[in-house]
């Protein structure tokens, strides 16, 4: 007899790989997303992975622009401002002229960014066991590799379709 899976819903993720996957990044967002807005509720998940970003970056010694912040997450820019904005206001970041190029914004956090930063990366370190709990090692090692590939090939089906 058949066991019902959490996915026996009829829907397509339960037939498409790529449609299981969607739902999956949509729920693990959103458990991120309330777990960082545990430890401040001004700040998503997004933003709570922005935010430490820049706090390394800042750390070791390098600039950070919302271009970078753009590729490293895979972000339209307008939602990149819109969350960089927001984070500013909040107090977690800010924006500095770069002497060379006045339009360049290089992102600095702030005392109250870093402070933030290092709660969120102990809750975002207990999210990521929580997460892979009951999942052997040598079982998650492949899941990121099929993941990655998964990955590659996805952005490479957008860039075919770029050039059509």
């Amino acid at each position: 007899m058949h066991e019902p899976s959490p996915n026996d819903c009829g829907c397509c993720a339960d037939v498409h790989f790529g449609a299981l996957l969607n739902q999956s990044a949509r729920v693990i967002r959103r458990a991120l997303d309330a777990r960082i807005s545990g430890v401040n509720p001004d700040l998503s998940g997004v933003g709570g992975m922005v935010l430490g970003d820049i706090v390394r970056a800042n750390r070791n010694g390098r600039d950070v622009y919302q271009r970078d912040i753009e590729q490293w997450f895979n972000i339209r820019r307008s939602s990149v401002t819109a969350l960089l904005q927001g984070m500013e206001q909040d107090g977690f970041i800010t924006r500095c002229a770069v002497e060379k190029d006045a339009r360049l914004k290089r992102l600095v956090a702030t005392d109250k960014g870093r402070a933030c930063h290092a709660e969120i990366e102990a809750s975002i370190a207990q999210f990521e066991s929580d997460l892979q709990k009951g999942i052997d090692p040598q079982q998650a090692a492949v899941a990121r590799a099929v993941l990655e590939q998964t990955l590659r090939n996805a952005q490479h089906i957008l860039e075919e379709g770029n050039t059509n």
